[in-house]
């Protein structure tokens, strides 16, 4: 995993960091042994992933179109992460 994310160090991805069926777009800051850093666009947090939370990863040269008819987005590689589910109260 960390061979395929190093072409992505300093450059913009799309990945489901919030959402499970969201991608936004991200940069790649950091790929180390065990785990990858991004920093979201909307809020310059910094999210740290080990390679076991990575689903799928998706790369085409010409792009990966993710979204729908409101929320089309394409990037060179997409990330898919596992998502925890959380009940809270009502649930």
């Amino acid at each position: 995993m960390k061979s395929i994310l190093k072409k992505y160090l300093d450059k913009e991805i799309g990945i489901n960091i919030e959402n499970a069926f969201r991608f936004e777009p991200a940069t790649v800051i950091a790929v180390a042994d065990d785990h990858f850093s991004v920093v979201d666009e909307k809020q310059s947090y910094t999210h740290h992933f080990s390679y076991g939370c990575i689903v799928q990863v998706i790369e085409n040269e010409s792009g990966v179109d993710v979204g729908g008819f409101m929320s089309h987005k394409h990037f060179n590689v997409a990330i898919k992460v596992g998502h925890i589910m959380q009940l809270g109260p009502g649930y």
